[in-house]
């Protein structure tokens, strides 16, 4: 009777050890690879690059290239055959991210030290170098109109660009920390310091920055933003994780109630790999995101309150994208007449990727149900264990009745 209740015991133990598995894995595999969805791709021949940031602005991409270091212009006009336009030259040994505003382009740049450089681009065949704002420290940014914001040490500052020839500062807002990350949106400047604190920034009047907020995010750093409704979605990492190899796996998205912006408060966070979470871009209750390389992440946003991956797209699967060059970021959206809603992203050393997002195809579980492939492994590796604990169980009946005989 002891023997057939241990039996019992450890059937049903290992039963739910199988079970919780396979259900648990069966959500987590609804997170598929998409596939047939690549557009365009464009790379100089036979030239290194590094693409690190890219913006739209009417039929052309803009790219900040660190291997110039500089801005390209590349026409989109042929999504499936994007081109070469201009090209232009920084001084300085890299060139980072860019932003475009009433026809003027920033690319933030570091020579010795980090600074704003600008372009007039009203003519995209022709962009014209115009100044450069020497900050020191600039970290983020962003431009809406005429008016330009910028963090720079523990300063976030605001110029008026109406001259492009001569810019005026407006207001210089000491946030007591160092700041980083940067966005504009709706007349609110949403800034990440050092210190992971999320502050919101009534920029209505921009000659008068005032601080409205401070949100502790913990552990997560803020690298981008986006808006939707009274949601702040922000990907980035988590910055306790500092060694490999968890260093590459740190990226998340979360979504913030910012209805109040006075009282912002979480409404989900998830996890998304990667080694940073750079860009957010959203189409159709979907978040894309650059998780590196890790690839363009897909979020199901339907319900802020509850974010859901459901799947990436890895430029590995490009031709042109091999060993370790690729680094999806900053994924744009950009509409074209004939091939629909199409995603435009940097893959760094791959240079400029485009990729369909209507009717995302994703690749299939085997066969078709998530999570079976795994399911089967469980099941066989329960049946072997279960077959070895009756053989051993068995052998040693037959040692005791030995020993008792």
């Amino acid at each position: 009777m002891k023997q057939k209740r241990s039996i019992f015991i450890f059937v049903f133990l290992i039963s739910s050890i199988f079970i919780f598995t396979s259900i648990k894995y069966a959500y987590a595999a609804e997170f598929k690879e998409i596939v047939n969805a690549h557009v365009g791709h464009y790379q100089p021949s036979g030239v290194s690059v590094m693409f690190e940031d890219v913006e739209i602005n009417g039929t052309y991409a803009y790219v900040s290239d660190a291997s110039l270091p500089g801005l390209r212009v590349i026409s989109l006009a042929d999504p499936s055959n994007p081109s070469l336009t201009a090209s232009r030259t920084v001084t300085g040994e890299n060139s980072y991210e860019i932003e475009i505003a009433n026809d003027v382009a920033y690319l933030r740049v570091v020579d010795q030290d980090y600074d704003i450089v600008y372009f007039d681009i009203s003519s995209p065949t022709s962009p014209i170098y115009k100044g450069l704002l020497d900050l020191g420290y600039a970290r983020g940014f962003d431009a809406s109109g005429t008016t330009f914001f910028v963090n720079n040490y523990t300063e976030t500052i605001s110029f008026d660009f109406s001259d492009v020839d001569s810019p005026v500062e407006l207001d210089r807002l000491n946030l007591t920390e160092v700041v980083e990350s940067l966005a504009f949106i709706d007349n609110y400047v949403y800034v990440c310091t050092a210190t992971n604190q999320l502050k919101i920034v009534n920029a209505t009047n921009p000659s008068n920055l005032n601080l409205i907020s401070s949100f502790d995010l913990g552990e997560y750093y803020a690298q981008s933003y986006f808006v939707e409704g009274n949601v702040l979605y922000t990907s980035g990492l988590n910055s306790t994780r500092t060694v490999s190899p968890e260093r590459t796996h740190r990226a998340h998205v979360k979504s913030i109630d910012i209805s109040d912006k006075t009282n912002p408060s979480l409404l989900s966070d998830i996890f998304i790999d990667g080694i940073n979470g750079v860009g957010i871009a959203i189409h159709d209750n979907k978040l894309f995101s650059g998780a590196c390389a890790e690839g363009i992440v897909v979020i199901d946003i339907t319900n802020s309150s509850s974010l859901q991956a459901i799947g990436f797209y890895d430029d590995y699967q490009d031709i042109y994208c091999e060993g370790d060059k690729h680094y999806a970021m900053y994924p744009k959206l950009y509409e074209d007449a004939t091939l629909g809603n199409l995603l435009v992203f940097t893959s760094m050393g791959c240079g400029l990727n485009i990729i369909s997002i209507d009717n995302l195809e994703f690749e299939p579980s085997i066969p078709g149900i998530p999570g079976f492939d795994v399911f089967l492994l469980v099941l066989t590796t329960t049946m072997c264990i279960f077959l070895m604990y009756k053989k051993l169980r068995k052998n040693l009946d037959s040692s005791e009745s030995i020993t008792k005989s």
